[in-house]
């Protein structure tokens, strides 16, 4: 092995460092230590005894494996069997439902809320459009916060589990169809175990997020008094009757960290047992999907029953609150009402900045985030580096690391650090924070299609004198180019969509368009909020139409 291929690893581990490590470290300095930045004292672990024998905190912590839990069945529950009749059976119109899956992510997960509280208003939403306002139904409870986070992590689970479902060999689930094997019965016993390192990932990934997501549980929880860990953290440093206590909010943020290194060991240990999992061999095969038959209709109608409410019921709430100037139930004298003054005043709620500014973080940001994803998968998954295990941990991490926190503490980075890295209230702030925070995604989405490419594969090049590096540009690359797109196309629609960071790192330099809708919600502006997410769902929607045309090469003969 060249000296050149073995300093790439430490490389990557050092740039991995430096941009996980010092915010990691950052928080665990902020956790031990009382008062505001900059002011001076000790290390202490008075914040921790503070937090954890408070009389509260033990609902807190049960709230949050509750809702975390709750979350993580609703959206396996949905994932699995959609990415299953996505990519392994003759269900039709596959490519439109799948299109649809990417463009249901644009819908941000405050707004999805907002969409569905009033969707089940009793005196404005659908009760009240069927005459049956007495129904007594809330979302603002556990269950309702499981719901509507639940399917909004089915898109970027069904991507991140595509891959390896597409990549599986036919010869294995025909075998089980020559034993007179039904359809079901080899999903279960074949499909899903021979997928356990992809749904893993998926699981580990979405719990640890579910335990630090903000948006669904302070729209949905707060105002019945149900606190999370990721919503106890925001009280602690909004501090609305007093001043911030970073130190607590520390102390919490350090409580989901601990949980998420738990989760990372047990996802490596799946990773050492990978070369059980490969299904991808020298072997050329020609893949066939299963015939639903009879139940072509019952699967046609969870798929559209999902979106429906994933999509559909959402995005007509908002397009009718659009067209109006103040917020009615649907009826015939309020059609009388409908006006386009919303959207021809669009410009008028933020300037053109916001835009501008978006298009940057999007372009930018998911870019820098794949183009380190791939070194870090290779090294992880295919590599025999010494560190590998530190370096998967270390990424993972990243996620861990409440959107909150992360954004209270490069803010502290920032301000800290102003007079000689001068990038405070920039647009390369938000850049930076949403290339940490997706880290974690795209790794696994490549992790996943990577596990299933065999050894011999690359082992054969290399016999026959072809170098690592050109082997991994022609034979590993090729392989997982469509988790390397999937995973580069949630990273964008992830960054357009997310708030939390946004609004902590925002300043008038750097606003984007999610903290202008934030803005205008907090306003009781809802026309103009949903006028503004009505146009940026139309753009994103004629965004992804055109990348599928020109990458949809990938995927044309599976989403035919």
């Amino acid at each position: 092995m060249s000296k050149g291929a073995r300093l790439f690893p430490l490389l990557v581990l050092i740039v991995l460092a430096l941009l996980v490590g010092i915010p990691l470290l950052t928080v665990v300095f902020i956790s031990l230590k009382t008062g505001l930045p900059g002011q001076p004292g000790g290390l202490t672990l008075a914040n921790f005894r503070s937090v954890f024998l408070a009389p509260g905190t033990h609902i807190v912590l049960w709230n949050t494996i509750v809702f975390a839990t709750g979350t993580m069945v609703v959206t396996l529950s949905i994932a699995i069997p959609m990415v299953w009749l996505l990519n392994k059976t003759d269900l039709p119109l596959k490519g439109f439902f799948y299109l649809l899956m990417i463009v249901s992510v644009l819908i941000p997960t405050f707004l999805r809320a907002i969409g569905w509280i009033l969707l089940t208003s009793p005196r404005i939403g659908l009760p009240a459009l069927l005459g049956i306002e007495e129904l007594n139904f809330s979302l603002y409870n556990l269950p309702g916060m499981w719901f509507v986070q639940g399917i909004s992590f089915v898109p970027a689970s069904v991507f991140m589990l595509s891959a390896a479902y597409r990549a599986m060999d036919p010869a294995l689930e025909e075998a089980a169809y020559t034993s007179g094997v039904g359809k079901l019965m080899t999903f279960w016993r074949i499909l899903v175990p021979l997928t356990w390192p992809a749904t893993a990932a998926v699981f580990v990934y979405y719990f640890i997020t579910a335990m630090s997501v903000f948006e669904a549980p302070a729209i949905l929880g707060l105002p019945n008094g149900i606190f999370v860990l990721s919503s106890a953290i925001f009280e602690a440093v909004e501090a609305r009757d007093g001043l911030p206590k970073y130190g607590e909010a520390g102390a919490l943020g350090m409580f989901i960290i601990a949980v998420g290194f738990l989760a990372s060991l047990f996802y490596v240990r799946i990773i050492k047992q990978t070369q059980k999992y490969a299904v991808v061999t020298g072997r050329g095969y020609k893949p066939r999907l299963v015939q639903l038959g009879r139940w072509k209709p019952f699967a046609l109608g969870f798929v559209v029953l999902y979106f429906c409410a994933e999509l559909l019921l959402p995005f007509l709430i908002f397009f009718w609150a659009s067209l109006l100037p103040y917020l009615r139930v649907p009826s015939w004298e309020a059609l009388n009402t409908l006006t386009l003054v919303n959207y021809a005043n669009i410009f008028d709620y933020g300037g053109t900045e916001p835009f501008a500014n978006t298009l940057i973080l999007i372009a930018v940001a998911p870019l820098l985030t794949i183009a380190l994803s791939i070194p870090v998968s290779w090294i992880v998954v295919r590599s025999r580096f010494a560190y590998r295990g530190t370096l998967d941990t270390l990424v993972f991490l990243s996620q861990a690391i409440p959107n909150i926190v992360l954004a209270v503490t490069l803010l502290y980075l920032f301000l800290i650090t102003r007079s000689t890295l001068p990038i405070y209230g920039t647009i390369v702030t938000l850049i930076l924070a949403n290339v940490i925070n997706s880290l974690a995604y795209a790794t696994r989405t490549i992790n996943s299609s990577m596990i299933q490419i065999h050894r011999e594969l690359e082992e054969a090049a290399r016999v026959s004198g072809v170098s690592g590096f050109v082997t991994v540009i022609k034979i590993t690359m090729p392989l997982v180019a469509g988790a390397v797109f999937n995973g580069w196309l949630w990273v964008v629609l992830l960054t357009y969509r997310e708030v939390t960071m946004a609004l902590v790192l925002g300043s008038p330099d750097n606003r984007v368009v999610s903290t202008v809708i934030w803005a205008l919600w907090s306003e009781g502006r809802v026309p103009q909020v949903s006028a503004l997410g009505v146009v940026m769902m139309a753009t994103f929607f004629i965004l992804v139409l055109l990348l599928r045309r020109v990458f949809g090469g990938f995927y044309a003969d599976r989403l035919a």
